[in-house]
């Protein structure tokens, strides 16, 4: 298998075992994995550590070095792999435990709907305020998991590029 993929493949399934370790220490500290873990102080982190070292290692493998393109690339691969791997581990967890740790996170949506009350009526009026209401209270499992897999790849957006950059080795000039 080519190192571009490797690297992100492997690094991505790394950085799960510590998202799967994070989940099991929460649940035995009687916390919600699912608010926790959707909290970008643990998230940022970890995708940020992983990013570096898979980009890293094609970086010391290749012997042209990197190039600002082939970074990027890995970085993509390693946040579309993490990104998968953590709404499988999401679905799974939502269907296994017999406790809903989703009604927790779909309750702190709704207080956050009913906190940014006054702004939204503000900007907009009480129709789309009793909209996104409906909303947080309605989302399902599925909605949950596709909106933490959203905001993780945000993330993933803004580190992909600054990593690769950082990255990437200086071009050779020709004598």
């Amino acid at each position: 298998m080519n190192l571009l993929i490797k690297s992100p493949l492997r690094f991505s399934l790394i950085a799960i075992v510590f998202v799967v370790l994070m989940f099991v220490i929460l649940i035995f500290l009687d916390k919600n994995p699912v608010v926790y873990s959707s909290n970008i102080i643990f998230i940022g982190p970890l995708l940020a550590i992983f990013l570096f070292f898979s980009v890293k290692i094609f970086r010391d493998a290749n012997p042209d070095g990197l190039r600002f393109w082939q970074g990027f690339s890995i970085g993509m691969l390693y946040i579309i792999f993490f990104i998968s791997y953590y709404a499988i581990i999401l679905t799974i967890i939502s269907y296994a435990f017999d406790v809903n740790y989703f009604d927790e996170y779909r309750e702190l949506s709704v207080e956050r709907v009913y906190a940014q009350k006054e702004l939204i009526l503000e900007k907009f009026d009480n129709k789309f305020f009793e909209e996104s209401l409906l909303e947080s209270r309605n989302q399902t499992n599925f909605d949950i998991i596709l909106r933490l897999c959203r905001n993780f790849f945000g993330i993933g957006i803004l580190l992909v590029p600054i990593v690769s950059l950082f990255m990437r080795t200086p071009e050779q000039k020709q004598p």
